[in-house]
């Protein structure tokens, strides 16, 4: 038998209390990591023992799994009902994937299952049809609908479903608690975004794809992951399959072991991919349409943002895959290269959620606050972002205290940074700047010594060190590269 955690104890009360006052449909909102699934395993149990029946309803296969085995743990006998599995109709629970029920329920040789509590995993995703036709089945039953983000990307309100929101703890209650690892957050590139359509609440897939998707930016994810997160397992969230393909493939190319995962790749693959995560055969995995929802890693400690969104929810989603606790594991980065952190706010920050009839538009605005309230990125340990206070001002990370020049440096509603040229120049790491060079005079064809003769036309020497793995090149060595060239040119002018 589980032992419940004092806020998981507290929700299935207050979800009973409202029960009591006459509301029949909760909305369970509980972070991710706080344990959704033993809270409903704990109230399923209940509701059987108690005689009466119960249908788990989730969207996703992992989901289903998930909360079965779950059950098993707390001594429930109950049924499962997706394709591929034998059904137990005669279980006063059953665990249920809406795709299944939903085709068939109008079969003729169907048992429906009986239920006096229906608990909907992922609620956020109740506003759609399927899950209204099934909860019209069940007009007389209780609901318990079961999310991390009680808002959807399209606007759709879910105060035509749900009464009454409990809300189960916070992702800052949890993590002073212990039960969350705290977050890191640096932002060290910004993407430009002006032009794209808004489509059902979030940018249109094609053109993002176009803007975050091109050599540059990706050279950027693999040169900052090697400086902030190159000892941590990581996940990174991309705009497209194709691009998700073109990071992972980039990062193998510089030594780095990586994996690709998306929602088209058959299941035994997508599970063997994990499983090259858990097992550290991989150090990176890049994902598409996967992962932002039921599932669980620990072990990850870093989560790379490459998609830009508009939704808070998926935003939400996307750094909640590592915020669960792992042995030796002090914190989780977040590294944001889609500008979210500036549109959206931090994640362990207190948010008050709203039951709503009507469907909200999605605005293509980030936070908008005195500049003394705005997120900061510190210029000197190159992106890490806080909030400052009155009390303290300095950055957590390196203890750099923002001048009131760099206070006034704002770029795009509210981030400090725009580090100036010079301080680039003498800053730039010179075995980051051997690494690409080398990687550019090997796809160019020329030989290691064509990188280390240009290496000393910069440094006066050669470099110290050639055991290092080559790295994507970056604007500035091509800048470098090109002056070098026109350089080279001129001299063999001269001589002729």
């Amino acid at each position: 038998m589980h032992q419940l955690r004092l806020y998981q104890k507290k929700s299935i009360q207050d979800i009973r209390n409202a029960f009591i006052k006459g509301k029949r449909k909760i909305l369970l909102v509980a972070p991710t990591g706080s344990g959704k699934t033993v809270v409903a395993s704990e109230m399923i149990r209940r509701v059987v023992a108690g005689g009466k029946s119960c249908l788990f309803i989730a969207h996703r296969r992992e989901l289903i799994l998930q909360c079965s085995n779950k059950l098993h743990d707390f001594g429930v006998n109950h049924g499962v009902l997706m394709a591929g599995k034998s059904p137990t109709p005669m279980a006063s629970c059953q665990v249920a994937s809406i795709q299944t029920f939903t085709a068939r329920v109008d079969r003729d040789d169907f048992i429906k299952p009986e239920a006096d509590l229906i608990i909907i995993d992922e609620a956020h995703r109740s506003a759609s049809d399927s899950f209204k036709n099934l909860l019209r089945e069940y007009p007389n039953a209780y609901v318990i609908g079961l999310t991390a983000t009680p808002i959807r990307s399209d606007g759709r309100g879910l105060g035509g479903i749900y009464e009454k929101i409990v809300q189960c703890s916070t992702v800052k209650e949890l993590t002073e608690q212990g039960y969350l690892v705290p977050t890191r957050i640096v932002a060290p590139t910004i993407p430009d975004l002006k032009g794209l359509k808004i489509i059902a609440g979030d940018y249109e897939a094609k053109g993002l794809d176009k803007k975050m998707n091109v050599p540059k930016l990706i050279g950027d994810v693999v040169t900052h992951w090697i400086k902030f997160a190159s000892d941590r397992p990581t996940v990174v969230f991309c705009t497209s399959i194709k691009h998700s393909k073109y990071v992972s493939a980039i990062f193998n190319d510089n030594g780095i072991p990586a994996g690709h995962i998306d929602g088209e790749m058959p299941e035994i693959e997508r599970e063997t991919v994990l499983s090259d995560l858990r097992n550290g055969r991989i150090k990176l995995l890049s994902c598409c349409q996967v992962l932002t929802e039921g599932w669980d890693c620990p072990k990850v400690s870093c989560v790379v943002l490459c998609r830009p969104t508009l939704s808070l929810g998926l935003y939400i989603q996307m750094c909640g895959r590592s915020l669960r606790p792992y042995n030796n594991k002090k914190d989780t980065l977040i590294i944001d290269h889609a500008g979210n952190v500036y549109r959206h706010g931090f994640i362990d920050q207190d948010r008050h959620f709203k039951l709503t009839m009507t469907k909200v538009k999605a605005k293509d605005k980030r936070i908008v606050e005195p500049i003394e309230k705005q997120p900061v990125t510190c210029l000197e340990c190159d992106g890490t972002v806080y909030m400052p206070t009155r009390e303290q001002r300095a950055c957590p990370n390196c203890g750099h205290m923002p001048t009131k020049k760099e206070q006034k440096i704002l770029i795009k509603q509210g981030r400090l940074v725009e580090v100036p040229k010079e301080k680039i120049e003498v800053e730039y790491d010179k075995k980051d700047f051997y690494a690409e060079l080398l990687y550019y005079s090997r796809q160019q064809g020329y030989n290691d010594g064509w990188a280390s003769h240009v290496f000393k036309e910069k440094y006066k020497h050669f470099p110290y060190s050639k055991k290092i793995p080559p790295k994507v090149t970056s604007q500035y060595v091509l800048n470098f590269i090109k002056h070098h060239n026109i350089k080279q040119a001129k001299a063999r002018e001269v001589s002729r």
